[in-house]
């Protein structure tokens, strides 16, 4: 399922720390989801925005043995033919500090 190992890249805006493993530093050119927004209403004069998710902005072409990390949003567009990206997963696993805020991931996901 998943061919020779070479490298992880990571395309998330911030450092990634792997239990066990590496930390990852921040993406230069992170990966995102283009959005649009759209204005639908308004409570006491603050606005509520609808947001469309539109298309995958800065994802590489595969590349033998390079397997790439993205944010959960991301992973949501990614093509179901790309079994070189992969996402963390911050869920029950991830290692977390006195205030909860994740530190370290244990494992990746798809």
């Amino acid at each position: 399922m998943y061919p020779e190992f070479k490298k992880l890249v990571n395309l998330i805006g911030h450092e990634i720390t792997i239990a066990g493993y590496a930390t990852l530093p921040k993406a230069d050119k992170p990966c995102f989801v283009k959005t649009n927004q759209i204005i639908i209403g308004k409570i006491d004069g603050i606005p509520i925005a609808k947001t469309e998710f539109d298309s995958i902005v800065n994802l590489p072409d595969p590349e033998d043995g390079v397997y790439y990390i993205v944010s959960r949003i991301c992973m949501d567009y990614v093509p179901f033919n790309r079994e070189d990206v992969l996402c963390v997963d911050t869920g029950t696993t991830a290692l977390r500090d006195e205030n909860g805020q994740v530190i370290a991931v244990t494992q990746l996901s798809i």
